[in-house]
């Protein structure tokens, strides 16, 4: 879910980022044309009031506005304590703002009053109804204002630029549902699409659970280790890998049966669970045997914790025992800057195991060098 929400963040960043560009280039457009319409109107004239005028209110006092609309959202967008939803609603404002620039500025032309037509459907981007629905009553206080400037100035009649803006409002609120359709289109393409992800994320665990003991099972227990590995290489953090594996526990299936050697299972892995820091670092391997991953630990405080497991297990009551009781075996090694693979660091450790087996059983092994001379010897000794 937290890994979703990030990809989301970083969509509407890069969105943000796209409209703030687009609003940059929209600005210096206008600037450029406002400066094509005065030479093509106005070159012919002689430098007077009406042309001061002109130049006032059609090119500098927009063109100003314009800079000031962009360097305050470009300072919003900036600020680090300016929230996700804050940032979209400034980049939105900051395209409505332009085209209300447009629309006041340059009235004459009856098609420019529907400018902010535009700003509301670029609300679409961040799927937000309430975004939606600032924008496009503020296009049509935007539009008010176009049309008290018209009427000012008096360059036109009243009726019909009052006629221009009934039909720029239609043409608005026909914009705003527009929106609003492909709004709720995209908020439930999301919605399903989120639905699919998690139904995905949740396979993908099942896939990597156990379902007996619940725990992660080889699998993850292959990814886990490699990323732990890789991590130790850069971090240097102390990583320490034990297998246990439960003692004569085939004698307890041949005894009592399959459905009392799967309590023992289910009951070592729950005291494996709360007496490892961290239940994504418990796995069960496979039949009787179990990984712990520690990381960040020294090897005594790891050897106490599972001397305490130890305890737990042998003290444990099973009702179809009289008096009895089951232990396991663990061996132990630490991967302490050795360059060991995955597989040669699971294999240190599973030699320790063997010594622990073969030196009576219920007892840790830590690996070290001589355990793999001692397995030798073994080989010699048996062929």
């Amino acid at each position: 879910m937290h890994q979703l929400l990030n990809i989301n963040n970083e969509l509407h960043e890069k969105w943000r980022k796209i409209m703030f560009r687009t609003c940059v280039i929209i600005g210096i457009i206008i600037f450029i044309v406002e400066i094509f319409i005065f030479i093509f109107n106005k070159h012919s004239q002689t430098f007077s009031p009406a042309i001061i005028r002109y130049l006032l209110l059609y090119l500098v006092l927009p063109s100003v506005l314009n800079l000031i609309f962009i360097l305050g959202a470009y300072f919003m967008l900036k600020t680090e304590k300016t929230s996700e939803k804050t940032k979209n609603h400034t980049v939105a404002i900051l395209f409505f703002l332009i085209c209300a620039c447009v629309q006041c500025f340059h009235h004459t032309f009856p098609p420019i009053l529907c400018v902010p037509c535009i700003a509301v459907f670029m609300t679409i981007i961040f799927a937000d109804l309430k975004l939606t629905r600032l924008v496009f009553g503020l296009s049509y206080i935007s539009l008010i204002l176009a049309f008290q400037i018209a009427s000012f100035e008096g360059d036109r009649d009243v009726k019909a630029i009052f006629l221009d803006c009934i039909v720029a409002g239609i043409m608005i609120f026909c914009s705003y549902l527009g929106a609003k359709v492909l709004t709720r289109y995209t908020n439930e393409q999301a919605q399903s699409i989120h639905n699919s992800y998690l139904k995905q994320m949740e396979l993908i665990q099942e896939a990597k659970t156990e379902p007996l003991t619940g725990l992660l099972n080889r699998r993850a227990m292959v990814d886990i280790l490699g990323q732990a590995v890789y991590q130790e290489g850069v971090t240097r953090t102390p990583l320490i890998l034990a297998v246990i594996d439960l003692d004569d526990f085939k004698l307890i299936n041949d005894s009592y049966g399959h459905s009392k050697g799967d309590e023992v299972l289910v009951t070592l892995a729950d005291i494996l669970s709360q007496n490892t820091p961290g239940n994504e670092n418990v796995f069960r391997y496979g039949g009787e045997e179990f990984v712990l991953l520690f990381s960040g630990h020294p090897i005594a405080a790891v050897v106490e914790m599972i001397d305490k497991m130890h305890q737990e297990f042998r003290e444990h009551h099973f009702d179809f025992l009289k008096g009895s009781q089951i232990t396991f075996s663990c061996g132990i090694a630490e991967y302490a800057n050795s360059g060991w693979s995955t597989s040669e660091f699971f294999e240190k450790a599973d030699q320790a195991l063997y010594l622990a087996k073969s030196e009576g059983k219920n007892q840790n092994q830590i690996y070290e060098k001589r355990l793999e001379e001692h397995k030798l010897t073994q080989c010699y000794a048996s062929g």
